[in-house]
């Protein structure tokens, strides 16, 4: 059985029988158009334009869009960011690797909405 299908959101598996009259991802329910497997490439990018084109994504996103292409965004950061391990690829996680480090830092929106807040005195 040949693979024809990706979540871009639980990026689960899926040939044509297994998609038969399904209406969204038949292991997390999303509705996002799947990937096309065959359509996978590796290409040369340096770990700062990455940085700055999921930033610019992840700010986009938060402006424009719905909760589903939010949420299918952070998988996909998610996923490039398991492939290099220590490199924040958005401000949130910029501000939780300062936080990390002992800073009680918090990132907010232009509109003052916090999005990573602050931490809590250690207990």
């Amino acid at each position: 059985m040949t693979i024809v299908a990706r979540c871009t959101v639980c990026d689960a598996e899926f040939t044509e029988e297994q998609l038969a009259g399904a209406r969204g991802c038949p292991a997390c329910g999303t509705k996002s158009v799947p990937m096309d497997p065959s359509k996978d490439r590796t290409i040369r990018i340096n770990e700062h334009e990455l940085r700055i084109l999921t930033i610019w994504a992840d700010n986009w996103a938060r402006a424009h869009c719905d909760g589903q292409a939010s949420k299918s965004l952070a998988a996909i950061v998610q996923r490039l960011a398991a492939q290099l391990p220590g490199v924040p690829l958005t401000l949130g996680g910029e501000v939780k690797e300062l936080q990390n480090a002992g800073f009680n830092a918090e990132l907010r929106d232009a509109a003052g909405k916090v999005i990573v807040p602050k931490k809590g005195p250690a207990s």
